[in-house]
């Protein structure tokens, strides 16, 4: 299922989360607070935001950690 944007039709992705909180783990692992941090420094969309915020309460070890726990967020390769 993918989670689109209101107003513009276009749909989440993993491609754009990972661009938008990465950083938040170059010194290692990151909390929801992390992601909140780089995903605002980022100037993500609002859907970004409320992707991290139904992550559960905890610090993840990488962006693939983060990703497995946003089933609901889909891959989409660049065009």
């Amino acid at each position: 299922m993918e989670t689109a944007h209101p107003g513009t039709g276009r749909a989440l992705t993993q491609t754009e989360i990972i661009d938008c909180v990465q950083d938040a783990f170059l010194a290692g692992s990151a909390s929801k607070i992390d992601l909140i941090n780089a995903a605002l420094r980022c100037d993500a969309r609002p859907a970004v935001f409320a992707a991290i915020n139904k992550l559960p309460e905890r610090r993840f070890t990488s962006v693939l950690d983060m990703l497995s726990c946003m089933t609901e967020v889909t891959f989409q390769a660049a065009r």
